[in-house]
């Protein structure tokens, strides 16, 4: 598996697919007219075919690498969305700087910025919203804070997307935003099997996925 499958995969009109690239912080969200690309390190550029958007969530080293994400831009021509401390760290060319509360349109996905309880310079969480009623919360690195109730009763969302290695700070974002399902990273069977056991232990109305490196997630999985 490789770059190509998220790429080239076909996302059904009411659906959205989803594909960890550094088995970490990066993710690349696709929709029927978009692609997202989120906290881009480690990539290998040549394989990035586009992009409509490249959002970094922070400034931390695991989030933000600034030559990869100008050369990035270069190729695929994208607005580059993040925190004031991180456009100022880049060109101003094609950058748009966003506070929480804030939100773009990107073809058929709103993206939402949220509040993200971290240490870092005004970093950033997301709600990703599709055309298709598809709303998946992405608090990038974030402990779970109780505001999140809110977050959940405003969007709703379908899918929580979890970057953190914290399988309690897992299980109480969950617990507060009742995703329908939450997906994670795969890094082995023992993880695995710790982190559906403490997600159904203590976020039991989610269901658990984790998925490899550049393995292509899609929701609703009963379309598959």
């Amino acid at each position: 598996m490789g770059y190509e499958e998220i790429f080239e995969f076909n996302v059904p009109p009411t659906n959205l697919a989803l594909s960890w690239f550094n088995s970490y912080s990066g993710v690349i969200i696709k929709t029927p007219r978009a692609i997202l690309i989120f906290d881009p390190v480690k990539v290998r550029l040549e394989e990035c075919i586009r992009a409509d958007a490249i959002i970094i969530t922070h400034e931390h080293i695991d989030h933000f690498d600034p030559k990869l994400v100008k050369e990035l831009q270069r190729k695929t021509k994208a607005p580059i969305l993040t925190t004031p401390f991180v456009a100022a760290n880049l060109p101003h060319d094609n950058i748009k700087t966003l506070r929480v509360g804030d939100y773009v349109v990107i073809k058929d996905i709103e993206l939402h910025a949220s509040r993200c309880d971290h240490p870092a310079n005004e970093p950033l969480s997301f709600i990703i919203s599709t055309q298709s009623g598809i709303n998946v919360y992405h608090p990038s690195d974030s402990e779970a804070f109780p505001e999140m109730v809110e977050i959940a009763n405003k969007f709703k969302p379908d899918v929580l997307l979890y970057v953190g290695a914290s399988l309690v700070n897992a299980a109480q974002i969950a617990n507060l935003a009742h995703p329908k399902v939450v997906i994670s990273f795969y890094t082995d069977i023992r993880s695995e099997e710790k982190f559906i056991e403490v997600l159904k232990r203590d976020a039991p109305e989610s269901q658990t996925k984790l998925i490899k490196r550049f393995e292509v997630y899609q929701y609703p999985e009963d379309s598959v």
